[in-house]
């Protein structure tokens, strides 16, 4: 993080790790949280382009898995335009985001065992919880006005346009939360609804 501040000339293999390094660093909340911060972090440079950020965004919410891995696909999409080969983009990519994690993991890990009996601390980490939340919502808030491609926005739309995202996104909702409908269900739902719009918008 030093040298991404005082470096002047670094290669893009080079802002592309300290980037990710960075995500994985001060995320906290979960994998939705980190999303808006990597479409700044991979869109706005130019790297990514939204419409290559929304797809990958939609196959990583559809398979299994930490958000974080989609960090992997960032990073090879970030390298694949230069003379390295994409390969080392994900690798780079991984490793940057998942990195700051395991390092804080395995060294706090036996500081941890004492931490955890002092209730100051479980306050405060109560507090960050709660907050946490609060970036969870943020996060969602985000990808809602984001949240679909057309032929004319290839930039990404907001689910609020059209009515019928409205629905999708409220059936799903109503089907986990109340109904104990599995996640993969609720996107295979999806899924199928948003052909039957396509096909009575088509038709």
């Amino acid at each position: 993080m030093v040298l991404r501040g005082t470096l002047k000339v670094r290669t893009l293999a080079f802002d592309l790790f300290a980037n990710m390094y960075l995500a994985g660093t001060i995320i906290f909340g979960g994998g939705p949280v980190v999303i808006p911060l990597l479409r700044e972090y991979v869109v706005q440079p130019g790297w990514v382009s939204p419409r290559d950020f929304l797809l990958g965004l939609a196959i990583i919410q559809a398979l299994p898995g930490p958000n974080f891995n989609f960090g992997i696909y960032l990073g090879a999409l970030t390298l694949a335009p230069t003379n390295t080969h994409s390969i080392f983009g994900a690798i780079l990519g991984g490793l940057g985001i998942f990195a700051p994690g395991i390092i804080l993991s395995v060294g706090v890990q036996s500081l941890w065992r004492v931490l955890r009996t002092k209730p100051m601390v479980l306050s405060m980490l109560r507090g960050i919880n709660a907050t946490a939340v609060g970036l969870v919502f943020t996060a969602v808030y985000r990808l809602w006005e984001i949240g679909y491609l057309t032929p004319e926005s290839s930039s990404g739309k907001s689910l609020a346009a059209e009515p019928w995202w409205v629905v999708i996104a409220a059936v799903t909702y109503a089907e986990t939360a109340w109904f104990g409908i599995s996640p993969a269900v609720a996107i295979v739902l999806g899924a199928v609804l948003g052909l039957g719009w396509y096909g009575a918008v088509g038709s």
